[in-house]
This record gives C-alpha cells, structure tokens and sequence, in this order.
C-alpha cells in the first residue's frame, strides 16, 4: 500500500482503540464506534477507518467484523442521513492565478519567483499536490515549443511507471509557466542546487531568501491561501486542489473537448483563448 494510505490507517487504529476498541474487534463493536464517531466524521471518513480495521484483521489472519451485516447496515444508514456528497475546491481561474503570481514587496525575489514557477506549472499541468511537490530539477526537460515533466509517481501510477506531461509556452509573458520556470531554475543556482542531480524542483524558502528543503503536499495549499491573503482576496474554498479544478473548469469553458481535456494543448488553448 501507499505509504500515505499506512499512515492514515495508523491514525484511525489509533483512533478506534482510543475510543475502547481492539483487535480482534467484534461486529457489535465496531458498529457501535461507527455510530457514535459519525457526530464528527464524514462518511468518507468513516468508510476508511472500517478499512483501516478490515486490514488490520486482514495482517493477522483474522476475519474482517467489517463484512458482517451490521456493520454495512450501519455505514448504509451514517450516508443516507448524513449524504456522501464531497467538498468540491473552488477552481482557480487563469485571471486569479495571473493575479496571485504578481511579485509582492512583502516577499523576497526568491519567494515571488518560487511561487510565479510553482502556481503556474501546477495549474498548466493539471498537477495534484503530491506530484508538483515530489518534483525533482532531473524531471524538467526544455523544449523548443515549451517544457517535458516527468513525473516519477502520482496517485493513479502505484507502480511507478511515471508518464511525460508536455506543457507548452504561452503567449503572454505574465502567465507563461515554462518562462517562469526558466527563471526559477536560474534563481536556484544561487543556492548551489545542481540541475542534473535529483535536487526538490520548489523548496522552501525563508524571508531572508534563504533556501530549505522540499516542499511537501501540504505545502502547496497553504502557499496558495497565503497569497490569497496577501493579495486581500478570500481564501474560502481554495485548497491545492484549486490548480487541478482550476485546468479542468478553464478549459470546459474554452470549448475544449471531454475527451481531449487531458491532453498537452489544453494550457495552450486557455491561454491563448483558442479552441485547438
């Protein structure tokens, strides 16, 4: 499993035991951890947190109390009152991320170009947060029309296999993310990161300008709420997930096909205004 997907199931052991659970759980246990947790937790929640105890029964070659009829009826009954509807992140639009991109006196050089190169690959490529984090200097390819990501994993590649994602360059300046790109990777150099070596493509940068480690996923969201708030805009709604909702919703509206949404030349019909 995903190590993320481990520490989430630890968390919700650590959780049901807290509340008097044990493993091996009765039926009749469960259910009723189930019921009461559901005052708190979304069903989503909940829905992992009886696969975190089903796995955990599973390591010890346990039967699983999770497939028995009262723990299903129990979960069927938490959606149906509670409604399994997710919270959608509101979509950046290109306007918004051209404006949130825009240098600000309160940051340093630094911190401004990071943000401009970050904001605008993780919107034109669609990114979630745990791909444009996991980025390594080694993964940036430039092109004569534009720039080549390799993205090593992501939460549809379990195995690995990595894809390619072609980003092409935009007409205008000011939102063109292989411009920004270009200058983000001429502003590491001042911080001695080697280009060909698997070096964090963003890091995190302190106010003096002073460069740190990775960014990690959280990182990314919390980045895009504070230039919100710099900016004076409302951060209501907007999570890493904005930039990715952001791609989908921009180009829907540029008359862009389903089918082809997903495509290289999406970015490059938003910004351009076409329909290509």
């Amino acid at each position: 499993m995903a190590a993320n997907t481990l520490k989430a199931y630890a968390r919700d052991l650590e959780r049901f035991k807290a509340s008097g659970g044990q493993i091996p759980a009765r039926p009749e246990q469960v259910a009723r951890y189930l019921a009461t947790a559901a005052a708190d937790l979304k069903p989503s929640t909940l829905a992992r947190q009886a696969a975190a105890i089903s796995y955990a029964h599973e390591q010890r070659g346990l039967a699983s109390p999770t497939t028995s009829a009262i723990v299903r009826r129990t979960l069927q009954g938490i959606r149906r009152a509670k409604g399994v509807a997710q919270k959608q992140a509101t979509p950046l639009t290109p306007t918004l991320v051209v404006q949130l991109v825009r240098p600000l006196r309160c940051l340093s050089e630094a911190q401004n170009q990071r943000d401009a190169a970050l904001f605008l690959v993780a919107f034109a490529g669609g990114f979630r947060r745990s791909e444009i984090a996991s980025l390594c200097v080694s993964d940036i390819s430039f092109m004569r029309q534009g720039v080549l990501i390799r993205l090593q994993r992501s939460k549809t590649d379990p195995y690995q296999r990595g894809r390619t994602v072609a980003i092409p360059q935009a007409r205008a300046p000011q939102r063109c993310p292989v411009r920004a790109l270009r200058r983000w990777l001429a502003m590491l150099r001042n911080f001695d990161v080697d280009p060909d070596a698997a070096s964090p493509l963003f890091c995190r940068i302190d106010k003096h300008g002073n460069a740190g480690g990775a960014l990690n996923g959280a990182s990314v969201g919390w980045l895009l709420r504070k230039r919100l708030t710099l900016h004076g805009l409302s951060t209501e709604g907007y999570t890493a997930h904005s930039f990715r909702a952001g791609l989908v919703t921009s180009a829907a509206k540029a008359g862009v096909p389903v089918w082809a949404i997903r495509g290289p030349l999406v970015f490059s019909a938003i910004s351009d205004g076409t329909k290509s």
